[in-house]
């Protein structure tokens, strides 16, 4: 996708208005939580169409709004937390390999539910729900007028039903699911980390005809085989197992910032292996800058106005580095996360520092235990093929 101005005159809209409105009202921090439910949008394909567009954000937005309630719910009970969050997002990561679109969503689901048990503090689980909501669908309208506002019915973006379908994550950038190669190691679905795929469209035949997309009945038995194997637990097992690991150094570490090493793991684990040393390397080296950055800009309160325009400035930038470096951009979206979770309150020094510890902690386990292990395994599987 080429990114041109509109995308990020949307992208900044679309965080910078919540802010906005929050502190136009003198409650910054609720704005603050209203622009992670944008955030949840953000990622969202603009290149097939306003009607499939509509169509995928009505599900992001429903599937935000329950993460932030059960995120909400469920903070805060210690052991019990820690037990739930992980059952969620493995029985979600399994269900993830469905399809493509399935994926995306359990993703965004996982991402966000996390997020929102860190910023639990003072609110109601109703409350966070419906912030959420809204901002979510504010930020869809804004994408909607800002992309597809002079587009007519002739627009190829808009009438080929067989171009791609990329979203993220925070994904949350989103992923792709393990049925789309039977091995369930392609494809998530960033774009950050987003993949084209034709699991879940009709793809491009010999000729260019556009080939039927498989029915439900097809896509759940696909994913039923997969799940015989072991290749098709891989991505909940490595997923559940980073998490676990996450929460447990939070309970056995109290400090404020204890939700951040579970953030950290979410940022950083995703489903595909290929290239994931790499990219994972790089994703971690963005978010520890990121935290150096976005710490900085905690420690110094900025005034309500430069607020609303550093989140803005922010979520503007996005668009363009997520297509071209994965360190860059996770040196962006990691200062912008921080900087919502805590609505623009100024943190304390120490709280920094664990902050930064947290994230140290969180790309260790993701490396250590999400990606180094697995890939050293199927290289040696592969070796042993090939001799």
């Amino acid at each position: 996708m080429r990114v041109e101005l509109r995308h990020m005159v949307a992208a900044g809209l679309g965080l910078g208005g919540p802010v906005a409105w929050g502190v136009a009202s003198g409650r910054p921090a609720l704005g603050a939580l209203a622009a992670i439910g944008a955030l949840a949008v953000s990622g969202l394909s603009t290149e097939s169409g306003l009607r499939r567009l509509l169509g995928h954000g009505a599900a992001a937005v429903a599937g935000t709004a329950v993460a932030g309630l059960a995120g909400v719910v469920i903070a805060g009970r210690g052991w019990l937390t820690a037990v739930t969050v992980v059952l969620i997002a493995g029985l979600l990561a399994v269900a993830g390999g469905i399809s493509r679109p399935m994926a995306e969503h359990t993703t965004r689901f996982i991402v966000f539910m996390v997020i929102s048990t860190g910023v639990a503090k003072g609110v109601e689980p109703v409350a966070a729900a419906v912030l959420f909501a809204g901002g979510a669908v504010w930020g869809l309208l804004v994408a909607a007028l800002c992309l597809h506002a002079r587009k007519g019915p002739a627009d190829p973006a808009a009438a080929e039903p067989g171009d791609a379908d990329p979203a993220a994550a925070e994904r949350g950038d989103a992923e792709r699911g393990d049925a789309e190669r039977g091995d369930a190691e392609r494809g998530d679905a960033e774009r950050g980390d987003a993949e084209r795929g034709d699991v879940e469209r009709g793809d491009a035949g010999p000729e260019g005809v556009a080939r039927p997309a498989p029915s439900a009945g097809a896509l759940l038995r696909r994913w039923w085989r997969t799940l015989g194997s072991a290749s098709g637990w891989q991505y909940p097992i490595r997923l559940t197992a980073c998490l676990a690991a996450a929460e447990v150094a939070g309970l056995l570490w109290p400090q404020p910032a204890a939700s951040w090493i579970a953030v950290t793991v979410v940022i950083v684990v995703r489903r595909r292996l290929d290239g994931a040393v790499r990219r994972s390397v790089e994703r971690a080296a963005g978010t520890a800058a990121g935290v150096a950055a976005g710490s900085a800009a905690l420690l110094w309160v900025p005034p309500s106005w430069l607020f609303v325009l550093l989140v803005a400035a922010l979520a503007a930038i996005r668009p363009v580095l997520k297509e071209r470096n994965h360190t860059l951009y996770a040196t962006v979206m990691t200062p912008l996360v921080l900087l919502l979770m805590e609505g623009g309150a100024r943190v304390p020094p120490a709280t920094i520092g664990y902050r930064v510890a947290d994230t140290v902690i969180g790309c260790v386990l993701a490396l250590g235990l999400g990606y180094l292990p697995w890939v050293v395994r199927r290289e040696r599987s592969v070796r042993a093929v090939v001799g």
